[in-house]
């Protein structure tokens, strides 16, 4: 086994535990390809408990932002993103990792962002991307929330949404009248009333 193989292994070992040695291996060692493990890292939340941990979309982006594949890498988060079917925290983790894009300016990854929410869901996650969609447009991410889930109600009349996206917007943006707001916005926007009148 020669040191770029070893050094790979290292490389995942330590992303897998998400400590700041897999940052320092790719820093000190550029002429080695670290995309394939990065991109099991973006593909993969491998923290042990992905609710309870949260995602590690800074982690992975900061890895992210030191490699010379960045392209190649950003690839597989699109894909990612457009294809995760299996592990709701695996789809977090890349909304989560998306929207850091979307904050740099990178309106293809913003659109999948738009694309991917609420298309094609995990059964029982209908809500993972509505968050990163509030945090990059507030306001009218959270406009856009409403209508695609009225649209999605619409579709599927049993369905019904619960308000903590409403109050979590509200406890977030204090200033605004939130239910206020998506009330005006729903006399023009049946799809928007639709969730509004869903919501239990």
């Amino acid at each position: 086994m020669n040191d770029t193989t070893n050094t790979k292994r290292q490389f995942l070992n330590s992303l897998k535990r998400g400590t700041g040695e897999a940052y320092l291996l790719v820093k000190d060692n550029p002429k080695i390809d670290f995309s394939a493990q990065i991109t099991k890292g973006v593909l993969n939340i491998f923290a042990y408990d992905g609710q309870c941990e949260g995602n590690r979309a800074q982690y992975i982006f900061d890895i992210i932002s030191i490699s010379k594949q960045k392209n190649k890498i950003r690839k597989a988060v699109l894909k990612g993103l457009a294809t995760e079917q299996n592990d709701t925290w695996n789809l977090t983790h890349l909304f989560a990792l998306a929207k850091l894009y979307a904050q740099q300016n990178d309106t293809e990854v913003k659109q999948a962002i738009y694309d991917r929410f609420l298309n094609n869901p995990i059964e029982g996650s209908d809500w993972v991307g509505a968050y990163e969609i509030l945090e990059l447009d507030r306001l009218n991410g959270l406009f856009y929330v409403a209508e695609k889930f009225g649209k999605y109600i619409e579709q599927n009349p049993d369905d019904w949404q619960d308000d903590w996206i409403i109050k979590r917007f509200q406890e977030e943006n204090k200033k605004i009248k939130v239910y206020e707001e998506l009330k005006k916005k729903g006399k023009t926007n049946k799809f928007i009333r639709i969730y509004l009148d869903n919501i239990k």
